[in-house]
C-alpha cells in the first residue's frame, strides 16, 4: 500500500488512545468472534476426529458380513456423536430457496406505504441512508449513538448494504437499511415496519429516506447469477465475495476509507439478527472455553482461548446482543482483474486488522444475499460494535452542479467545499510563500461566484475585480453609525491627517448629533471646511490622503493601501474594515471577505479586536470572514486573534515550518512541512480540516 495508507493506518491504530482538551475521542473494542472456535478431542480438530472415526467406522461395516454388527456400528457412530454434541449442519446444509425478488412480477408493491412483500410470505422495506464521512472526532460519540439507538429499535432483522453509484468515473456508495419479517401476519408484520422505519428516518443524525421505488429496490440485489468456482457472474458483472471472520480492533468507519482508496468496487452486506436469552447462551459459551482452558496452558490455541474469554466476559453484561455477518463483494467486469482485485482486497483489509474468509458458491440455490448467516459466518456483537461497522462513512455522492475544489489525496476523489455551511463560515488559510495558499484563495472565491467578494490586499496580490487604492487618494463614502466606530474612524484620520483625534471626534459627534448617523463623505468635508494649508490658526498643518471618492462597481472589490508605514498601514486598513463592517450588515445575500496577508494586522490587538467583531457575527450577516496568513502562530499573538482562529470552522494548512497539535486538528500531530506542491508546480497539497475530520486535500492549477 501507500506510504499515506500505511501513515493513515498508524493514526487509526493510535486513535482509541488520543485524547483532546475538551473531547475525548470514542474508543469501542470490538470484541473477537467467539464462533471462531475449533474444538479439540483427544488433542486433534473436530473435525479431522470425525473423520478417523468416520473412517473406522466405515471399515467396521465393510469388514463385518454381519446386519446386526453393522447396524450396532452405526448406532455407536451416530450415538457418539450426539454425545459430543457434533451440529450435523457443519457438514450439510439444507438447500435455500433462491431469492424469487429479482422478476418484477413477483414483487407487489404496497400502495399506502413504502413496503413491499414478495410472494406474500416475506415482507421487506428498504430505507436509505444519506452516507457521510464519519471519522475518529469528537461527534463519533454522537454517530454511534444515533446507529445504535437504530439497531436497538429494530423488532426484526435487517441486511445493511451498500449499492454503488458511479459518477464522474469514481464509485460512490449508498447505504440501504432493509428490514424484513417472515410470515402470513402481513398485516401485523406491516405495522411492526412502519413503527421500525419511523425510528430510523426521524433519526436526523443519519438524514434516512424511505425508498419506494421499485428500480432501486430491485437493484440492491444481483440478478441472473451464474456460479462458478472462484466467483459469480451476476448479468455480466463478476463477484468474488469475502466473509467477515474476526477483528480484533476499532475500526473507527476507517476501512471505508480504504475500500474508496482501491479505486475499484467493493460493496458490503451486513446481516444482523438479535439473539433471543443471550444470556444463556453466553453462559454456556464461556463455560465451554473455561474447561477448555484448563487442559492449554501455553501456545496460540491458549491464547485464542483466552482472547474469546475475555470477549464472552465482556458481551455477558450487555443488554441485547446480534449475530452479525458481514460479507464483502468485488465486482469486476472481467474475471481476470476481478482476480488481481480481490487479492488487493483482502490483503489490503488484513493490513487494517480484519480476518476474512472466501466465499465459494457450489450451486445457484445456495445463494441468497438476505439470508448470510445460514451460509456465511456469524459474529456475535453487541449494537456499539456493529456500529464500528456499520457502512455509512464513504464520501457522498457529489452535487452534480459542484465543482471540485481539489482532490482527496487519499481516497483519490474530487474534494467539494461549501463555505456557507455548518456553524460557523470563517475560514482560516495559512502557508508560507510560495505554498500556494494565494491561489487557492482565489480559486476558492472563482467558485463562489454568486458571492459578494469585499478583498483586503495590502500587497498587490489581486488584480482582478474593481480595484480602491487608497494610497492613490481613493476612498469609497459609508455610513457611521456607532459609537464604536466612530472611535475607530477617529484615531484613523487622526494618524492619516496628523489632526488631533479629539478634534476629529468632536466634528464627527456633531454631524452625528443631527440625525444620529453620518456618512464619510461628510466627515471629509467639515475637515476640509475647518482646516486649510491657509488657516494655520485653526490647528497643525495637515495631510488629507482622501482626494477621489469612487462609486462601487461589480461584486468583486478590491482594496489597497500599500504603505511600509505600519501606523499609516493600519489606519487605513481601520477605514476599510469599517466600511465593509457597516456594508456586510446591510446587503442581502452571501458575502466573503478575505484578509490577504492577515499577519500584518493580527499581531496588533487593537486590528485584531476589529476583525474579531466580524469574525464573531459573521454567520448572522451570511457572511464568510476568510484570514490568509503565513503561519498558524500568527492567530496566537493576542486573545482576538486566537478568537478569529476559534471562531473560524474550517482551516486549510499548507506547508510551513514546524509541527501543530491543536484541538482544532482533533487532537492529532500534524506536519505541514512536507506538503508539497505551490510555486513552480502545478499542483499544491494542503491539510483540510474541520470540526469533525481531517483530510489531506491535492490543490491542481488544470482546469
Amino acid at each position: 500500500m501507500e506510504e499515506s495508507i500505511s501513515a493513515l493506518i498508524r493514526i487509526h491504530q493510535k486513535a482509541g488512545y488520543l485524547e483532546l482538551s475538551t473531547k475525548m475521542v470514542v474508543y469501542i473494542k470490538i470484541p473477537s468472534n467467539v464462533y471462531n472456535f475449533k474444538s479439540y478431542i483427544y488433542g486433534m480438530p473436530v473435525e479431522k476426529f470425525v473423520i478417523i472415526l468416520s473412517g473406522i467406522s466405515m471399515a467396521a461395516i465393510l469388514f463385518t458380513i454381519s446386519l446386526p454388527v453393522t447396524i450396532s456400528a452405526v448406532a455407536i457412530y451416530f450415538g457418539f456423536m450426539a454425545y459430543i454434541k457434533f451440529d450435523f449442519s457443519n457438514i450439510y446444509k439444507l438447500r435455500k430457496l433462491y431469492f424469487h425478488g429479482m422478476a418484477g412480477h413477483n414483487i407487489k408493491f404496497v400502495r399506502n406505504g413504502f413496503l413491499f412483500c414478495i410472494l406474500g410470505q416475506d415482507i421487506f422495506s428498504a430505507v436509505e441512508i444519506e452516507n457521510r464521512e464519519l471519522y475518529t472526532d469528537s461527534q463519533k460519540s454522537n454517530h454511534i449513538r444515533a446507529i445504535m439507538n437504530v439497531i436497538d429499535n429494530l423488532d426484526c432483522s435487517a441486511n445493511i448494504i451498500t449499492k454503488t453509484e458511479v459518477y464522474n468515473g469514481k464509485n460512490y456508495y449508498r447505504t440501504f437499511v432493509i428490514l424484513k419479517t417472515h410470515g402470513s401476519a402481513i398485516e401485523t408484520s406491516m405495522d411492526l415496519l412502519k413503527r421500525n422505519i419511523s425510528a430510523i428516518v426521524s433519526n436526523t443524525a443519519l438524514h434516512g429516506k424511505a425508498v419506494d421505488d421499485e428500480n432501486t429496490i430491485k437493484s440492491i440485489f444481483p440478478a441472473n447469477v451464474n456460479p462458478e468456482l472462484k466467483y459469480i457472474d451476476a448479468g455480466g458483472f463478476y463477484m468474488a465475495y469475502f466473509d467477515l471472520l474476526d477483528t480484533d480492533y476499532s475500526q473507527d468507519f476507517f476501512y471505508q476509507t480504504l475500500i474508496e482508496k482501491m479505486g475499484f468496487t467493493v460493496e458490503i452486506n451486513m446481516e444482523i439478527n438479535r439473539i433471543k436469552n443471550h444470556e444463556m447462551q453466553v453462559k454456556r459459551l464461556l463455560a465451554s472455553r473455561k474447561a477448555e482452558i484448563i487442559y492449554t496452558k501455553t501456545g496460540h490455541y491458549a491464547g485464542l482461548i483466552r482472547k474469546q474469554i475475555s470477549a464472552l466476559e465482556y458481551m455477558s453484561g450487555k443488554e441485547k446482543l446480534y449475530n452479525a455477518s458481514v460479507r464483502f463483494s468485488v465486482i469486476s467486469g472481467h474475471p481476470a482483474i476481478l482476480r488481481s482485485n480481490a487479492e488487493i482486497f483482502k490483503k489490503t483489509m488484513e493490513s487494517a486488522g480484519f480476518r476474512l474468509k472466501t466465499f465459494h458458491y457450489f450451486n445457484r440455490n445456495s445463494f441468497d444475499p438476505l439470508e448470510l448467516q445460514g451460509q456465511g459466518i456469524k459474529y456475535m456483537l453487541d449494537s456499539a460494535s456493529i456500529s464500528e461497522l456499520f457502512p455509512c462513512s464513504f464520501t457522498p455522492i457529489p452535487d452534480r452542479a459542484a465543482e471540485p475544489l481539489g482532490i482527496n489525496a487519499i481516497t483519490g476523489k474530487p474534494f467539494y467545499f461549501e463555505p456557507f455551511r455548518g456553524n460557523s463560515y470563517n475560514i482560516a488559510i495559512t502557508g508560507e510563500t510560495g505554498s500556494g495558499k494565494s491561489y487557492f484563495a482565489k480559486k476558492l472565491l472563482d467558485q463562489n461566484r454568486n458571492a459578494k467578494v469585499y478583498v483586503i490586499d495590502p500587497l498587490g496580490e489581486y488584480s482582478y475585480g474593481h480595484v480602491i487604492d487608497l494610497s492613490l487618494g481613493e476612498y469609497v463614502d459609508f455610513f457611521i453609525e456607532t459609537p464604536e466606530m466612530a472611535n475607530i474612524i477617529s484615531t484613523a484620520i487622526a494618524k492619516l491627517t496628523g489632526i488631533g483625534e479629539n478634534n476629529i471626534t468632536g466634528i464627527l459627534t456633531g454631524l452625528m448629533s443631527k440625525s444620529g448617523v453620518a456618512t464619510f463623505n461628510e466627515l471629509i468635508s467639515e475637515i476640509r471646511l475647518g482646516y486649510s494649508r491657509n488657516k494655520s490658526t485653526q490647528g497643525a498643518v495637515y495631510s488629507m490622503p482622501f482626494k477621489t471618492p469612487v462609486k462601487l462597481e461589480g461584486n468583486f472589490i478590491v482594496f489597497r493601501f500599500g504603505h511600509k508605514n505600519a501606523d499609516i498601514r493600519d489606519a487605513f486598513f481601520d477605514l476599510v474594515f469599517s466600511y465593509i463592517i457597516s456594508t456586510v450588515e446591510k446587503e442581502e445575500g452571501e458575502k466573503i471577505v478575505v484578509m490577504d496577508e492577515s499577519h500584518l494586522f493580527l499581531r496588533n490587538s487593537r486590528e485584531a479586536e476589529i476583525i474579531d467583531m466580524l469574525a464573531r457575527n459573521s454567520r448572522h450577516f451570511r457572511t464568510s470572514l476568510i484570514t490568509v496568513t503565513q503561519n498558524i502562530n500568527d492567530y496566537y499573538m493576542n486573545n482576538y486573534s486566537e478568537s478569529i482562529l476559534m471562531n473560524s470552522i474550517n482551516y486549510f494548512i499548507f506547508r510551513q515550518h514546524g509541527k501543530i497539535k491543536s484541538s482544532m486538528f482533533l487532537g492529532y500531530e500534524i506536519d505541514p512541512s512536507g506538503l508539497a506542491g505551490g510555486s513552480y508546480s502545478t499542483y499544491s497539497e494542503c491539510f483540510y480540516s474541520t470540526g469533525s475530520l481531517i483530510r489531506k486535500v491535492k490543490i491542481s492549477e488544470e482546469k
